[in-house]
């Protein structure tokens, strides 16, 4: 097998650095369609089981606990949001159902 250097092939370093050179990342996308998709179960109107809604808003309304992952304070801290500020906002949604049916339609 040869080596040409003129060639651009597959190798992990060079996949590190196209990611690093991105501004799309992936894991971000990631965490943010699971805050999403939380917020959808616990305040849709689409139909969802009780203890989907119910296990949704536990995340959300919990104990913060910002070292375990991919727990919601985790989470929103990788999205570079404020988990205290996000769970006020939320709650907020809670009196008024309707403005989260229409911050709801920006998620879908």
């Amino acid at each position: 097998m040869s080596s040409n250097t003129g060639t651009s092939r597959f190798t992990p370093e060079r996949e590190e650095d196209n990611e690093a050179q991105s501004p799309v990342k992936p894991e971000r996308n990631l965490l943010a369609a699971v805050l999403a998709r939380a917020i959808c179960d616990a305040f849709g109107t689409a139909h969802c089981e009780r203890h989907v809604v119910r296990s949704a808003r536990q995340w959300l309304f919990g104990k913060l606990t910002p070292k375990t992952p991919f727990s919601f304070a985790w989470v929103a801290l990788h999205l570079d949001l404020d988990p205290v500020s996000l769970q006020d906002s939320l709650r907020s949604y809670e009196r008024n159902p309707e403005e989260i049916q229409e911050r709801l339609t920006l998620l879908r």
